[in-house]
């Protein structure tokens, strides 16, 4: 290759105005794609995947016209990248590269290579990408960067390095990426740029499930951010790392920088900037509206990907919030000039619509259409397109549920059932479909396979909708080819669900299960992906990930069986068990991914048939999975190569409505025979089948991968008519024996025990955790903190210089579906569940390097927690504790008992591990549970005490 000729670009001009706009470009264009856009979480995503982008001109660009310079080239790639037409802006960057290595002009020309990857990346040309940004790098290797704007075009480079390898699931490396690039931009003085690079940096590290590091980062950011002088390109940072934030679940920081990003943007008088940071606040508040949404149970699970806000309902606070979000979006439509903008605020005001139980006016509906219509041809205008049918869609839904209603209703006026005339005129199906043939010409016209495949597989959606099912399944099997094309699994496991939905519905199962399991394999390979910030689609795991694992087990264990409430044995193949077995599994872990927002959690590699024959005490492991019409229940005996399975035949609704009964009769001290009738009922449903089996078996212990509902109840407390469940087997959960830690080779007990007695921040005092931490001390060795002594700082310095095999935290908890919810109390501060593993174990590894890392710690017992009020997934919290914890089994509670016997429940616990070393732990449960039973007999002393992870 010719040897570089660096004053060829200065010659030129090109790096005078590059040079200022480098540092920009680094929120706005080549940094990771997580960030690139006006406001990257867009509500309506939840319905198609929209993204905001630069303020683009209404002139459609043309691609005829070459321009002469290098200059001319670079500057119409990023317009035509900016306003979302990539293919286009590949060609332009691509002859940008041809003139710059025909001119020896080697900086321009590695410039022009890194634009081309990042065009490639957003086409998901993954190889073509990974050639343009290798061989950028490689010139500007081969040169001396004797300059600062050199320096900046490496920069730019490895930024750009970094969000392919992200995108490719190369973390450390693209973590190693930012890290030179913000070096670099440090060498030149680009505060800029060394900020834009800090955030991409957060995003590896979350990825990687460093929360520590992350939060590091955020505070540098957020100072650095502050500490600038007022200007457009801080405007653009502060919305950038809001958007980051509110991606990542922080709403509540992520508001904060965006009120920031507006307060600048309104006194440098930007309309552009505040428009931008309006429509970012009003995601935001609209998040924060959805993230306490209570949804209703229904008789039926969603067949279909569920998007319509209607079928929540929201409490006084969310709609609070709602009506804030609409107000930001109202506000943007005075201020923005940029019709992307102002489209996407007027689809979000849509959706909040949804979420308010409101219909909109036939007017507003066709300022919509209108809008839709003028704007220039581009991937956001695709979306935007898709995003209003699939609205449209949601208020049809409404209409036919409430017109009935509506026209029979004395109360309602003459005006509103003219209104509800009206919109029922709006939502054609012609009209509909014109719109998605629309929506696909276009992403023909801008050579956008990836816009093309969403309209093609959601106008087979309309179809599979309105039952036309060989048009459905013709326009998905052309969406799911052009999605294999370009290799984007993360649409093309939507396009597999799809068509197998749609060839059940044809009564062709064989192929049916073929697509079905195509996608949850598809799913598997996405784990990373999934969770990861994504600008194209926010993936809502309830509506569009966990029904593919369920409407597939539930395919696979298909009856003619109608109705009935006794538990009934079917044939179903050994395969087809075994393959509904490890969708159960497969969902476990796909809901705990969800709940982290990362993929962190290992996978063991032991098969499960041998870890349950190889068990001892004898084990029996159940599964359940509960679906529309029924409860599933496949069983695991030892020795046998059979899957067991039977089936109860009851609604869902009926099923979740006697578990929140029973739930709340263990929680209270005086129930009796309403208690033992339900508690009876349940234990129907999953045990009594199984009886037989397991006494022939000669089981001793039984481990359960519970499903839903059925987790918030402990399986000890369930009745056969004369004893409990755990006077006959100790118990333990697992939520999923992929998940199960090893056992240690040899037991050694030694403790670091710590606690709370006082009130503190809010919570009550425990006044018998100091006798419990006590009994334990005279039981094993231990080493207390209790009190002012129990900080997260103390308990991170004692396990990082002992290694201590059991940790024993006296303290209030909660377990909760929701993340930020999920915490254990010491003494100055709440304990999140991020922090937990880098806490007790202290092995976070820094990249590059090999540390030793300490020995797991055997047993984590949490005394004194409790499961989330109303929470039908509080328990989902008390899984993701067990396994981000590092421990390999622990011991909490679901329901916290403030009472002496607590104290007599640990204290036994401890003393019958140490009276015999081959005890399990799961069987030292059961005996201290047994030993409080005989003195207090309701359950609820000692049934809310479980056992999850590794039961030996």
């Amino acid at each position: 290759m010719a040897r570089p000729n660096w004053n060829t670009a200065k010659k030129k001009g090109i790096f005078r105005k590059w040079h200022i706009l480098l540092a920009l470009l680094g929120f706005t264009f080549s940094f990771s794609v997580h960030l690139l856009s006006t406001a990257s979480i867009v509500p309506v995503i939840e319905k198609a995947p929209i993204r905001s982008s630069q303020p683009i001109s209404n002139v459609f660009i043309s691609h005829t016209e070459v321009p002469e310079s290098i200059e001319q080239l670079i500057e119409n790639g990023k317009t035509l990248y900016q306003s979302g037409q990539f293919a286009f802006a590949v060609q332009s960057f691509q002859q940008a590269a041809q003139v710059s290595q025909s001119q020896n002009d080697a900086l321009n020309q590695a410039l022009a290579l890194n634009f081309l990857s990042l065009s490639e990346q957003k086409l998901g040309h993954w190889n073509q990408a990974s050639v343009a940004i290798t061989t950028s790098l490689d010139l500007l290797n081969q040169s001396k960067l004797t300059n600062s704007n050199a320096k900046h075009i490496l920069a730019l480079v490895l930024n750009t390095q970094g969000n392919l390898q992200l995108a490719l699931g190369q973390a450390e490396n693209a973590l190693q990426s930012w890290q030179e690039a913000a070096k670099t931009y440090t060498e030149i003085g680009d505060t800029a740029g060394n900020i834009g690079s800090l955030i991409n940096q957060a995003t590896a590290f979350q990825s990687l499930g460093l929360y520590r590091r992350t939060m590091k980062i955020f505070e540098q950011v957020e100072k650095n951010l502050l500490s600038m002088p007022n200007s457009l390109l801080k405007a653009a940072g502060l919305r950038s790392w809001g958007n980051w934030l509110l991606a990542s679940g922080d709403i509540e920081n992520s508001q904060k920088m965006l009120e920031q990003s507006l307060i600048v943007a309104q006194q440098l008088r930007s309309p552009q900037e505040e428009s931008a940071t309006l429509l970012s606040l009003g995601n935001a508040a609209f998040a924060k509206g959805k993230r306490n949404l209570i949804k209703e149970s229904t008789t039926e699970d969603n067949f279909l990907p569920s998007r319509c806000g209607q079928t929540a309902i929201a409490q006084t606070e969310d709609t609070k919030y709602f009506k804030k979000a609409f107000y930001y979006y109202h506000e943007i439509a005075n201020k923005s000039s940029s019709s992307i903008t102002a489209v996407q605020a007027q689809l979000n005001r849509l959706s909040v619509l949804q979420f308010l139980g409101q219909q909109p006016t036939s007017e507003y509906l066709g300022s919509i259409k209108s809008a839709l219509s003028n704007l220039t041809p581009s991937r956001a205008a695709v979306y935007a397109r898709i995003n209003f049918v699939q609205s449209l869609v949601c208020f049809e839904k409404t209409h036919k549920q409430t017109t009935k209603e509506i026209f029979n209703s004395p109360t309602q006026n003459q005006e509103f059932q003219a209104g509800a005339r009206e919109q029922a005129k709006i939502q054609n199906f012609e009209e509909i479909v014109e719109l998605l043939n629309i929506s696909v010409q276009q992403a023909k016209e801008i050579k956008d396979q990836r816009a093309e495949s969403y309209s093609l597989g959601y106008l087979a959606q309309f179809y599979e909708m309105r039952k036309q099912f060989s048009n459905a399944q013709r326009y998905t099997e052309s969406a799911l080819n052009l999605a294999q094309l370009i290799n984007a699994p993360d649409i093309a496991y939507h396009w597999e669900w799809q068509l197998g939905r749609l060839l059940m519905a044809q009564g062709n199962l064989e192929r049916a299960v073929a697509a079905y399991t195509t996608a949850v394999d598809t799913l598997h390979t996405l784990r990373g992906d999934l969770v990861a910030l994504n600008t194209d689609t926010q993936f809502d795991f309830r509506d569009e990930v966990e029904p593919v694992y369920r409407q597939l087990v539930g395919l696979l264990l298909e009856s003619d069986q109608t109705s009935t409430d006794k538990a009934v044995t079917k044939q179903v193949s050994q395969k087809n068990l075994k393959q509904a077995r490890d969708a159960i599994e497969a969902l476990q872990l796909a809901e705990l991914d969800n709940f982290f927002q990362d993929a962190c959690i290992t996978i063991q590699p032991t098969q499960i048939d041998e870890v349950v024959d190889n068990s001892n005490p004898v084990t029996a492991v159940f599964y359940s999975i509960i679906l529309a019409d029924r409860i599933e229940i496949i069983v695991k005996l030892p020795y046998s190569q059979e899957l067991r399975h039977y089936t109860t035949y009851k609604p869902k609704v009926e099923v979740e409505n006697t578990l929140e009964a029973l739930r709340q009769k263990l929680e209270q001290r005086y129930t009796f025979r309403d208690r033992e009738d339900l508690s009876q009922e349940v234990y129907n449903w999953i045990i009594k089948p199984a009886i037989a089996g397991l006494e022939q078996s000669n089981v001793k212990n039984l481990v359960f991968v519970m499903d839903g509902s059925l987790q918030n109840i402990p399986m000890a407390a369930l009745y056969d008519g004369k004893q409990y469940l755990i006077e006959k087997y100790s118990v333990a959960l697992s939520p999923g024996l992929q998940l199960l830690a090893p056992k240690q080779k040899q037991r050694r007990l030694e403790a670091l025990i710590a606690g709370l007695t006082e009130s503190r921040l809010g919570f009550s005092s425990l006044s018998n955790v100091g006798t419990e931490l006590q009994q334990i001390e005279s039981i094993i060795p231990s080493k207390q903190l209790i009190n002012q002594a129990f900080t997260s700082i103390n308990i991170e310095q004692l396990v990082s210089t002992i290694s201590f095999p059991v940790v024993h935290l006296a303290t209030h908890g909660k377990f909760s579906s929701k993340l930020e919810d999920t915490y254990i109390l010491a003494w100055n501060d709440k304990i999140k569940i991020k922090q937990l593993r880098e806490i007790l174990q202290t092995r976070e590894q820094v990249v590059g390097r090999s540390n030793r890392v300490p020995p797991p710690i055997e047993l984590l017992v949490l005394s004194a927690c409790e499961t989330a009020t109303g929470d039908k997934r509080a328990a989902l919290g008390l899984a993701g504790v067990a396994v981000r914890s590092g421990a390999r089994s622990t011991l909490a509670s679901l329901w916290q008992v403030d009472d002496k016997s607590t104290s007599v429940l640990m204290s036994e616990f401890y003393r019958q591990l140490t009276q015999n070393t081959n005890l399990s732990k799961a069987e030292a449960l059961r005996r201290a549970q047994e030993f409080l039973l005989k003195d207090k007999e309701h359950p609820f002393y000692w049934a809310p005490y479980v056992l999850v992870g590794n039961w030996l």
